[in-house]
């Protein structure tokens, strides 16, 4: 984790100060900083985001901890507030979001991000950074980009993409290649879709009736450690072809895991406004 201290004694002050208040993590095999590592990385790709401070922000894919979210509300300052919306991983945000210091500025709210329950225009801007892979099937995420651009005049998007310019990306990329598929056996659910290229996910933004602003493309040079699941996973699926080829995919995802590391794939960022 040299590399993550390095880029945070760069950081700003105040960016320092907060993700200092996050307590570590104990997931291992992940190192404890893994978090404070992520939320690093939302600060980063919201720096090519439009000015939020003292405004509404609706977030779409808060997550269990609240990663984006902290680094939203530390960005809309004390007059702005984050709408937090999620539908059922909420099981660390709370802890997270008391330990930042910031919620008296985020509202977290449950629900279908398919049908928000917001009027029109309750926000000045929607977000979702690195949550795209959660929404499903492609219909799925158009509806919502509908949803998020009926709330707010403009989108903020930001995701992964599957591309890999180092062995340490390839390993993070190799690894969560496999979640889709695991998600898929396990609960019948898609979620952590395949990443997608950013050309494909700036249309999916216009086939919501969006406008697509600008598109580029960032690289964060940070530790990527969400991809990881045990292989006790799969181990636990009935005996077959199919298992088989899964622990051996998984075993060679998790030797370049650990001969290289993960690092963060370049992140793609798509502005859309409402036409």
């Amino acid at each position: 984790m040299e590399r993550f201290e390095t880029q945070l004694g760069a950081a700003e002050p105040r960016v320092r100060e907060l993700i200092g208040r996050i307590p570590p993590q104990e997931t291992p095999p992940l190192p404890s900083t893994w978090l404070r590592c992520e939320i690093l990385e939302r600060f980063r790709v919201l720096r090519l985001a439009p000015d939020i401070s003292g405004k509404k922000v609706l977030e779409v894919g808060s997550g269990a901890h609240a990663i984006s979210t902290v680094p939203l509300a530390a960005s809309v300052g004390p007059e702005g507030r984050v709408v937090a919306a999620e539908r059922a991983r909420w099981s660390r945000f709370r802890p997270v979001v008391d330990a930042s210091g910031l919620g008296d500025r985020i509202w977290p709210v449950a629900c279908d991000a398919r049908r928000l329950p917001l009027r029109s225009n309750a926000a000045e801007l929607a977000a979702c950074v690195h949550g795209i892979r959660s929404l499903g099937d492609e219909d799925n995420i158009v509806r919502v980009l509908r949803e998020m651009l009926r709330v707010a005049p403009h989108a903020f998007l930001a995701e992964s993409l599957p591309v890999a310019r180092t062995q340490a990306q390839r390993a993070h990329l190799t690894m969560y290649d496999l979640r889709e598929e695991l998600f898929s056996i396990t609960t019948g659910a898609r979620d952590d879709r395949h990443y997608l290229p950013l050309d494909h996910l700036a249309s999916l933004a216009e086939r919501a009736g969006g406008v697509v602003e600008r598109s580029e493309t960032l690289e964060v040079d940070l530790p990527h450690f969400l991809a990881y699941f045990p292989r006790s996973l799969v181990e636990a699926f009935p005996t077959g072809e199919r298992r088989e080829d899964l622990l051996r995919r998984w075993d060679e995802a998790d030797g370049l895991r650990r001969r290289y590391g993960e690092d963060h794939p370049p992140v793609g960022v798509v502005s859309v406004a409402r036409p």
